[in-house]
């Protein structure tokens, strides 16, 4: 993170490096958003699915997966995350994020629509260690670990909801797992949720 410090006005002429507040605290202000340095240093990574009909907690997985192979060197410490049901879909309950154990490559797999470094270009899938799918076959049925939104009976064509959150790096995935966006109780129904999950990839 980039910061910005203050400054303290001590006698005339003199100037001191840093402003303290009364407690001894040291008094900062962001300069650039949280994520600027990691997505300039290509550290940042994003999973892009557009209307999928999310599947429960299965090993027959649709949605938004992730998947961090087991030689990958790093650790997937997720961020920011986006995920709207644009298709009415009255027995899902809602939209979970989960994980599993996955030491090969889902299979039958379908990649994201969207994926790679958060630094935009031409090369940006190649940057990253982890894979990102949209549609997977994984070992075995992913573990909730968090309720993102509950989704209402009723949510239609015309009544499109986004929710949105921020991990911040509460949840870690490291080499030979998968992590990924599911629906509760029921799927989604057919084109139902596009969503996107971000992580920043760290040296284990």
């Amino acid at each position: 993170m980039y910061t910005k410090q203050g400054v303290q006005d001590n006698a005339v002429g003199v100037v001191a490096p840093f402003r303290g507040e009364r407690t001894g605290g040291l008094v900062v202000v962001e300069a650039r958003g949280k994520y600027a340095e990691a997505s300039k240093s290509g550290k940042m990574c994003f999973s892009y699915c557009a209307a999928r009909a999310t599947s429960i907690p299965a090993t027959a997985q649709i949605g938004n997966i992730v998947w961090n192979p087991p030689s990958s060197g790093v650790l997937l410490s997720m961020a920011k995350w986006v995920a709207q049901v644009q298709v009415t879909s009255a027995t899902t309950l809602g939209i979970t994020f989960g994980y599993a154990a996955q030491a090969t490559t889902p299979s039958t797999a379908t990649a994201a629509d969207a994926w790679g470094n958060c630094y935009l270009g031409a090369t940006s899938p190649a940057n990253c260690k982890a894979r990102a799918y949209a549609i997977g076959t994984i070992v075995v049925a992913p573990t909730p670990v968090m309720n993102l939104f509950h989704n209402t009976a009723a949510i239609a064509t015309t009544g499109v909801d986004k929710m949105d959150g921020d991990f911040e790096g509460l949840w870690t995935i490291p080499p030979g797992y998968v992590c990924c966006l599911s629906a509760i109780t029921a799927a989604v129904a057919a084109a139902g949720m596009t969503s996107t999950l971000t992580w920043e990839e760290i040296p284990e």
